[in-house]
């Protein structure tokens, strides 16, 4: 099994890739292709062109996709993959019991799933549309909330 890089929608095979191996035998079990950092800034170069499309698509929308994705990585199947095979491959590579990699599925699909109330949380009110606008009216006056980078990058604790 190969996981390709997905760059701006498309797979793309690797030359640089990463073996996934069974945590107990060393069995070979699936290679990832890994993005060089001279790859990440050739792909850098048409950042903004990627946030005009996205601007384009309202935020409602966006968020009923990745419900949508949620929804077929719970219980579909993607990429020819059952959420069972799934199950067993990361606990095979990752020494997690099979119930807790079933449980963090579920986590993920509540997440995508729920998105709208997160980021109303997340927000403290602000309105969804705001992200897609850029703007609201509170109490008669507009507010501009405009993106300052067309991009967001993030670490996060493994």
């Amino acid at each position: 099994m190969h996981v390709p890089i997905l760059r701006w929608g498309e797979p793309y095979e690797s030359l640089d890739v990463d073996h996934v191996i069974h945590f107990e035998s060393g069995e070979r079990l699936a290679e990832v292709s890994r993005a060089n950092p001279g790859l990440l800034i050739r792909d850098m170069r048409q950042a903004q062109r990627a946030r005009e499309v996205l601007r384009h698509i309202p935020i409602f929308e966006l968020c009923g996709r990745l419900g949508t994705a949620a929804d077929a990585y719970l219980n579909g199947t993607v990429g020819g993959t059952t959420p069972q095979e799934f199950i067993h491959l990361q606990a095979a590579t990752t020494g997690l019991p099979e119930h807790l990699c079933r449980l963090n599925m579920e986590k993920l699909h509540h997440v995508l799933t729920n998105l709208e109330r997160i980021i109303g949380s997340l927000t403290r009110g602000l309105p969804a549309e705001a992200l897609t606008d850029g703007r609201t009216i509170e109490d008669g006056v507009t507010r501009s909330r405009q993106a300052t980078s067309p991009v967001l990058g993030l670490v996060l604790p493994s």
